[in-house]
């Protein structure tokens, strides 16, 4: 018999059957409440992979563009983008880079000169392909914007007068995504860049790449190193792009069974993981929700406002989360 016949009799059959088990006491469970709104909340205005596109963006308090700002990630490109992202009325305006935005990612584009001569060659005029030849990255005006690369910043937010704000919101943001083709900012599928690495007081990451198995496509696309990662950290919002066509939210509260039920879909927990999900499920079901502790639920937006992968159309609107 092929080998492509016995692998699922025993390899898949027994993991499937883990998952099919977890699907059921999921659907079985009562999550506790989630928290209330603040008296004052903070609308968050999310989009991600223009392209060069400049769609319509709606009021809000803070604006985030997870990444792909251009098509090329030349100079030109990147500074018209950032200039009409920082001419935004918003508060705060926070970006990441994506695997287009070549410029931002110095070690890709030196040791790829032949891709970014390319990105060089790709139907601009004469004097863009001038001013891409003599720039750098260091000679961008991000004129107020914030940009992370695997870093972290507080936003203040309420009656600063006294010097200690009402509220504030902490972000991480990273560019990075799993190998595809010849990009910027990407690392080896199997490799584990994310474990330990967002901060735990984290309010809201912001990347490029999706985790695995929330809307990232039919394909499954997205990084089950970080979708662990989310489970651990448990912030209040996901935000990234990269896969057009998982466009939309998704929440998600993240309690022990919720923890589980992630590590089991994702692969990294087990039968002992089950019968723990098990208990907690039994237990949920029997304790009042009004008795249990609140835990915040997470909201995973897939910002990707354009489609297709070559002829970038603007096809879908900002999402605005309230938090």
């Amino acid at each position: 018999m092929p080998p492509s016949e016995t692998i699922p009799r025993h390899v898949r059959l027994p993991r499937n059957r883990l998952r099919s088990i977890a699907t059921r006491l999921q659907s079985l469970h009562r999550p506790p409440p989630s928290g209330p709104l603040p008296t004052e909340p903070i609308d968050v205005v999310c989009i991600s992979d223009t392209h060069g596109t400049q769609p319509p963006i709606p009021q809000g308090d803070i604006l985030l563009h997870a990444g792909d700002l251009t098509q090329w990630g030349t100079f030109s490109e990147i500074q018209a983008q950032l200039t009409w992202l920082s001419n935004q009325p918003h508060k705060y305006k926070v970006i990441i880079a994506g695997n287009h935005d070549l410029l931002l990612d110095a070690n890709f584009w030196i040791e790829h000169p032949e891709r970014w001569e390319q990105a060089m060659n790709a139907g601009r005029g004469p004097e863009s392909k001038e001013m891409d030849a003599s720039k750098t990255s260091e000679d961008l005006n991000w004129d107020g914007l914030i940009y992370l690369q695997d870093t972290s910043t507080t936003l203040p937010f309420g009656n600063l007068d006294d010097g200690e704000p009402e509220r504030t919101i902490t972000m991480y943001g990273s560019p990075f995504t799993p190998q595809h083709a010849l990009s910027a900012f990407q690392y080896p599928k199997d490799l584990d860049v994310w474990t330990s690495t967002v901060p735990p007081n984290t309010d809201i990451l912001l990347t490029h790449g999706p985790p695995w198995g929330h809307l990232d496509g039919a394909k499954k696309s997205g990084c089950a190193f970080l979708a662990r990662e989310v489970a651990q950290v448990r912030p209040r919002m996901v935000v990234f792009g990269h896969i057009h066509v998982g466009y939309g939210t998704e929440e998600v509260v993240y309690d022990t069974v919720g923890q589980i039920q992630e590590g089991i879909r994702g692969g990294w927990a087990g039968w002992p993981g089950l019968a723990k999900m098990l208990a907690a499920t039994m237990w949920g079901r029997a304790l009042p929700r009004r008795w249990r502790e609140r835990v915040r639920k997470t909201t995973f937006v897939n910002a990707a406002v354009v489609e297709g992968w070559e002829q970038y159309r603007v096809k879908n609107e900002a999402v605005v989360v309230r938090i």
